[in-house]
C-alpha cells in the first residue's frame, strides 16, 4: 500500500500513522473518514520544496478537503488557500488562515462571496468573465481601494483526464481566451475598482504530464507580453493551478511536482526572476492521506456474483458513482495467503450507481460486521458527501503524532433536521 499515505498494517490490524483503525471505529462507528494530518502536512512541504527555484506561493485547493482541522494544520504549516466560495473563505479564516495569502477563485462568484473576500481582506480574485470583472469594480471602489485580480486564461487545450475534472479546453465553462484577456487589459482603465496583477490557469485535475503545462505557459506567457503594455502596472504574477495527478492503486502513477517545477523553470528560462508563481494543489496533498472506513452489513450472494453490501453509501463518498473511479479496499484485519473471492462491493442507497466495485478480489472468510477501507478517499469524498436517502452525515477523524481526534462528530438524526419547518 504504497500509495496510501500513513496507512499500514502493524500486528495485523490497518492503522493510521501508529493508531489502529479498529481503536477508532470501536469508539465513533462507521462509516468515518480518517485523515492521517502529518501525511498531508510532509506533502505540503514536498510540493513547496520542488518549486522552492521560484518566488512561490502555495495556496492549498479548499474543494479537495474542506475539513476545518485539515485547514488548520496546512495554515500551521504555511500554507495559502484557494478558495471557490464564502462558505471555504469562512472555514479558513475560522482554521486561522492568514487572508493575506487567500486566493478567491470561482466561475460564478456572487456579490456576496467577493464582499466577505474583500471585508477579508483576500489577497485576489482569480476572474473569469467581464461581468465578473465589472461587478468586482464596482464593489472594490464602492470601498475606495482597487482589488487584485489574476485574469484566468482557457488555455483550449486537451488533456488525458476524466471529462468532468478537464477544464481547459474552449468548449468548458471556466476561463477567458486569450482576446478576451486582451480587450479586457486594454478597458482595464475603464474598472477603476481592479488591478490586473497577472494572468491564471488551470488545467482540470488528475493530469499525469507535465506536457499540458508546459503548453498552457508557453500560452500564457506569450498572453502576457502583449497585455503588458495595455496597463499602468507590469503583471508579475503567474498562476499555473493545480490537478497533479496522484496514484489511486499500486498500478496508478504519479506526476510528481518537481516534474512540473522543472518544466516551468523550462518555459520561463531568464524570466524566472521577474514573476511570482502561484500554484494551488489540492487532491495531491490530501487523497493518499486518507481513508473511509465502512462496516460490511450483509453478504448477499445471487446467481451471479456476490455482493457485500456497506454502511457507507454513495452519499458518503461519490467518486466512483460520479466518475466511475476505483479506489483500492483493504480489510481492517490482515489476511494473508488466504483465499480470495470476487466481489461486488456496494453501498445501501437506492441507486445501482451506488457501487464502489465490481468483481473486486477480497479474503472469501469476510462477513457481516468486519470492516474495510477505502483508500486514497482523502480528496473529494467528505466535502462531496450528501444526506441523500436522509443519511446522516459521516463522522472524520484526524491522527497526528499518535493521537487522533474527532475532527466532525457523526450527524445526528436531529441534526439532519435543523432548519427544517413543520407547516
Amino acid at each position: 500500500m504504497t500509495f496510501a499515505e500513513g496507512f499500514s498494517y502493524h500486528n495485523g490490524e490497518l492503522h493510521c500513522g501508529e493508531v489502529s483503525i479498529k481503536e477508532i471505529t470501536y469508539a465513533v462507528g462507521t462509516p468515518v473518514y480518517i485523515y492521517n494530518l502529518d501525511a498531508i502536512v510532509a506533502r505540503y512541504h514536498a510540493h513547496t520544496e520542488a518549486f522552492s527555484q521560484f518566488r512561490h506561493l502555495t495556496c492549498y485547493a479548499v474543494k479537495a478537503n474542506s475539513n476545518i482541522a485539515v485547514l488548520q494544520a496546512l495554515a500551521r504549516a504555511g500554507s495559502g488557500f484557494d478558495v471557490n466560495s464564502r462558505g471555504e473563505l469562512y472555514r479558513c479564516m475560522r482554521a486561522g488562515a492568514d487572508a493575506s495569502s487567500i486566493s478567491m477563485t470561482g466561475v460564478g462568484k456572487t456579490k456576496g462571496d467577493i464582499v466577505d473576500a474583500l471585508n477579508a481582506g483576500v489577497a485576489r480574485f482569480n476572474v473569469e468573465s467581464a461581468s465578473e470583472c465589472r461587478l468586482i469594480s464596482d464593489i472594490a471602489e464602492d470601498r475606495g481601494f482597487a482589488a487584485e485580480v489574476l485574469l484566468r486564461l482557457n488555455p483550449d487545450i486537451e488533456t488525458d483526464t476524466h471529462p468532468y475534472i478537464s477544464t481547459a479546453e474552449a468548449s468548458h465553462k471556466f476561463g477567458l481566451s486569450a482576446s478576451d484577456i486582451r480587450t479586457l487589459a486594454s478597458q482595464e482603465g475603464w474598472l477603476p475598482g481592479l488591478r490586473i496583477a497577472g494572468l491564471s490557469f488551470h488545467l482540470g485535475s488528475q493530469i499525469l504530464s507535465a506536457a499540458p503545462y508546459k503548453e498552457a505557459l508557453r500560452l500564457l506567457l506569450k498572453v502576457l507580453d502583449d497585455i503588458i503594455p495595455l496597463l499602468p502596472v507590469r503583471p508579475t504574477i503567474i498562476d499555473i493551478g493545480g490537478g497533479l495527478g496522484i496514484p489511486y492503486t499500486d498500478r496508478h502513477s504519479e506526476l510528481h511536482p518537481r516534474t512540473v517545477a522543472m518544466a516551468v523553470e523550462d518555459e520561463l528560462g531568464s524570466r524566472i526572476d521577474e514573476l511570482t508563481l502561484i500554484t494551488e494543489p489540492g487532491r495531491s496533498l490530501v487523497a493518499n492521506a486518507g481513508a473511509l472506513v465502512s462496516t460490511i452489513e450483509h453478504v448477499k450472494p445471487s446467481a451471479l456474483r456476490t455482493f457485500l453490501v456497506l454502511d457507507a453509501g454513495m452519499n458518503d463518498f461519490l467518486r466512483p458513482a460520479l466518475y466511475q473511479a476505483r479506489h483500492s479496499i483493504v480489510p481492517l484485519l490482515e489476511h494473508r495467503d488466504e483465499e480470495l473471492e470476487e466481489f461486488d462491493i456496494v453501498g445501501p442507497v437506492c441507486e445501482s450507481s451506488d457501487t464502489f466495485a465490481i468483481r473486486y478480489p477480497l479474503p472469501v472468510e469476510l462477513c457481516s460486521g468486519d470492516q474495510v477501507a477505502l483508500l486514497s478517499a482523502g480528496a473529494y469524498g467528505s466535502s462531496m458527501s450528501s444526506m441523500y436517502n436522509s443519511r446522516p452525515l459521516a463522522a472524520e477523524v484526524v491522527v497526528t503524532e499518535g493521537n487522533w481526534f474527532v475532527a466532525r462528530e457523526r450527524q445526528s438524526l436531529d441534526d439532519m433536521l435543523q432548519g427544517e419547518r413543520l407547516l
